[in-house]
């Protein structure tokens, strides 16, 4: 964040900052320059001009996605060493799942690998760029790197299209979004967001609850099962059936009342961890003060 910044703002910025710092023990990584990120993931958030809850905004950042992605971009090669063994396979999976061509996926995965790392080496003055520049901690690294790929693959599809209307072609652009601008996309996703809490309100109580758990407060199974009283396969059975429902729920939703095609569907599905102004902690119910405590302490955990 830099010396102009609001005072107030970098004051509401410490708590999260210092969350990031901590994950980034291990590479070193500078407060400033997770406060510089902050401010331009606040920036692409886009809320304060929404008037949205900044502190709500803050606590949903995945800090230590974030913090490894700030160390990747620093150039630390133990953070490189993490990242590569932690989300290579993870890429290359996407990109064959998503192209169902190997050779095309390869393409995809090599390049944007290349674009990871970044472009530049500094000789000629300028800083060397990489696609984790464009990474805010919004969503997990994971899901970040497969809508990249998804759209890698779109981009390919429509370059390849020679003879549809050059007008039809929208210029692609994954660093910054710029579909995100469109009045169409914006109001799909408005859409999207208000079924989704919809069909969220519509769950039993304890249905919400597990995905509270699950979701929220980020707890695992073994906890969620102590916690509820049912065994680990229960929850987990639970749990998947809830996301189904909820999936069919939202699905049949779109396409009936809204007249949603397929295509769209998946449109809002594959940019709403990005693009939705939802946040599974304005509609789940939070953790009762004592498990929060219990957290805290470490008793039962």
């Amino acid at each position: 964040m830099t010396a102009e910044a609001p005072a107030k703002l970098k004051k509401q910025c410490a708590g999260a900052a210092a969350r990031i710092v901590r994950f980034g023990t291990e590479w070193k990584i500078s407060e400033a320059e997770v406060l510089e990120t902050l401010a331009r993931s606040i920036d692409s958030w886009g809320g304060l001009a929404r008037a949205e809850s900044l502190e709500d905004y803050l606590e949903s950042i995945r800090a230590e996605d974030l913090a490894l992605a700030i160390a990747c971009r620093s150039g630390d090669a133990a953070a490189w060493e993490t990242f590569i063994g932690k989300y290579r396979q993870i890429l290359y999976a996407s990109a064959r799942a998503i192209c169902r061509d190997e050779m095309a996926a390869r393409e995809i995965a090599d390049s944007m690998w290349a674009e990871v790392y970044g472009v530049g080496n500094g000789v000629d003055g300028t800083k060397r760029r990489s696609l984790l520049d464009y990474f805010h901690g919004r969503s997990s690294l994971a899901t970040w790197m497969r809508a990249i790929v998804a759209q890698r693959h779109i981009d390919s599809v429509r370059s390849s299209r020679r003879f549809e209307p050059l007008e039809d072609i929208e210029t692609p652009d994954s660093h910054n979004d710029s579909h995100n601008d469109e009045p169409a996309h914006l109001r799909m996703m408005e859409i999207f967001t208000g079924v989704l809490g919809a069909s969220l309100a519509a769950l039993s109580a304890k249905d919400r609850m597990r995905l509270s758990f699950y979701y929220r407060d980020e707890l695992t199974l073994r906890e969620i099962a102590r916690l509820t009283g049912d065994h680990e396969s229960t929850v987990s059975r639970k749990l998947e059936r809830t996301r189904g429902e909820l999936r069919a729920n939202v699905e049949s939703e779109l396409r009936k009342t809204h007249r949603m095609s397929a295509e769209q569907i998946q449109h809002c599905y594959a940019h709403a961890a990005e693009d939705a102004p939802f946040r599974f902690g304005a509609e789940l119910p939070p953790v009762g003060a004592g498990l929060v405590s219990q957290k805290k302490e470490g008793g039962s955990f």
